[in-house]
């Protein structure tokens, strides 16, 4: 925690530190008084948790002080043919008049990874009203496929600016970049997608 972005204080583990749980994204505001947090603990595979591989959860609190993982519910998991392995959330979600916008990743059979783009109901975001079939983004140039990591786009974080959408995202896990595109024209193309 910082008040003024020149001394830090840590304050702990947001998620479970008994797990590995990654691409851990809160929500920009309360939903119904409640923090809202999706997340993608590794452990939570198998037959108990209804998943092959690991996927996203979405969880809520009160407080920031711990989320209760025993009510976490399964948000997405594999689908399509891009999403062979692991997947999880990457952006904070984009409050939008359709509904929270948000940007997943999945690790392919030939273990790129890809982007694709949820759209979550605003009242209930473990709701998923639409999801794209296909990939939107893919490792193409060299940054991206040559790097400390081969085959990596991986968005941190997005942000929307005169009806552009930025896209900030890590190449090959050693390079910083950004995609841009007609954040209208997203929406329209996720909203004509299935759940």
């Amino acid at each position: 925690m910082t008040r003024h972005f020149k001394t830090w204080i840590r304050a702990g583990w947001l998620t479970n530190p008994q797990l590995d749980d990654r691409d851990a994204i809160l929500f920009p505001e309360k939903i119904n008084g409640q923090y809202g947090l999706m997340h993608r603990p590794l452990e939570w595979i198998g037959e108990r948790y209804g998943t092959e591989h690991a996927c996203a959860w979405i969880a809520f609190s009160d407080d920031l002080m711990g989320f209760p993982f025993a009510k976490s519910q399964l948000l997405i998991k594999n689908k399509y043919t891009w999403e062979a392995f692991k997947l999880g959330i990457n952006t904070p979600p984009i409050k939008t008049p359709h509904g929270w916008f948000t940007l997943y990743h999945a690790v392919g059979p030939d273990k790129f990874y890809r982007l694709g783009a949820l759209l979550l109901d605003l009242n209930d975001p473990s709701r998923v009203l639409h999801r794209t079939p296909d990939w939107l983004m893919q490792p193409e140039t060299d940054y991206e496929i040559e790097g400390f990591y081969r085959g990596v786009c991986f968005p941190c974080g997005t942000v929307v600016i005169h009806g552009t959408l930025f896209v900030y995202y890590g190449g090959g896990d050693k390079y910083c970049a950004v995609a841009t595109c007609d954040f209208g024209e997203l929406l329209d193309h996720l909203r004509s997608c299935p759940p």
